[in-house]
């Protein structure tokens, strides 16, 4: 049973999964994440497998699907958005707002850490969530490459130098509603908007912490895949460090930094 004297975090994660790959590992996993967070609620995108989203609301994970396309990076304001929406419903004080894919591998291996987490993110009403020097490691050079350079550059715009791109945040029921008011940004670029945006507003306390359990999981429940590729070293190849998936990630590179940029000028928020 969960320690309901402990943090009020809820888990709010997001996912897509048209091919069910993380059926088995939700299945598995689940029930220790059930046993974290007094409440998970799950935004699935609209073409997330049936199966995988059966099993979320058979374990009372509130589920809420996106009716719209999956749109990528390119659409990821909107979802994370609309995540914060299905986190406020929750009635927690506070939400961890991570891709469920994350979850799942954070609570497989590094289950204390995760524990831990819902302390810090109860500190604070924005926390950003990164990557300690080992967790960074683990990257291929697609997205270290990429992800120093969106980071060393928004830390001129900033002020401060944080990882702001390994995707989980913390947040309090306060500054998810002033998100849900002041935020504009579609794209992934709401990985600079947010921190920018909520630093202009008063009263907030905003934190950083560095965490292992946001290590490299994209090869989690892969193995099919890779069979299939030839090997371990084909399919990275072939996946992770193809020109179209530099292309990609200089694009969010792009995108972050221009959000980033747009949030910090003046009469950005709404007053």
């Amino acid at each position: 049973m969960t320690d309901r004297n402990g943090p009020d975090v809820a888990l709010v994660g997001t996912v897509h999964d048209p091919d069910n790959r993380l059926l088995q590992l939700t299945r598995s996993s689940l029930p220790e994440l059930l046993d974290i967070y007094p409440a998970l609620s799950v935004l699935c995108s609209a073409s997330t497998h049936h199966e995988l989203v059966g099993l979320l609301e058979k374990n009372g994970v509130m589920v809420r699907k996106e009716v719209r396309p999956p749109a990528g990076h390119k659409g990821l304001g909107r979802t994370r958005r609309d995540a914060l929406q299905a986190g406020l419903a929750s009635g927690c004080e506070h939400f961890h707002l991570c891709d469920l894919d994350r979850a799942l591998h954070w609570v497989n291996h590094y289950p204390d850490e995760l524990r831990g987490v819902l302390t810090d993110i109860a500190q604070y009403d924005f926390l950003v969530m990164g990557r300690t020097p080992r967790a960074w490691a683990t990257h291929p050079p697609v997205q270290n490459m990429t992800e120093a350079l969106t980071n060393l550059v928004f830390a001129k715009i900033y002020g401060e130098e944080l990882d702001i791109t390994a995707g989980s945040r913390g947040l309090s029921r306060k500054a998810a509603r002033l998100l849900s008011l002041h935020s504009r940004e579609e794209t992934v670029g709401v990985d600079g908007e947010w921190p920018i945006l909520l630093k202009q507003l008063s009263g907030l306390q905003s934190g950083y912490r560095a965490y292992d359990g946001l290590e490299f999981e994209s090869l989690d429940e892969r193995e099919d895949e890779i069979t299939a590729a030839g090997g371990r070293e084909i399919w990275e190849r072939d996946v992770l460090d193809s020109p179209e998936a530099w292309l990609l990630r200089v694009t969010v590179v792009q995108d972050t930094i221009a959000a980033a940029l747009r949030a910090s000028q003046p009469g950005y928020v709404r007053r």
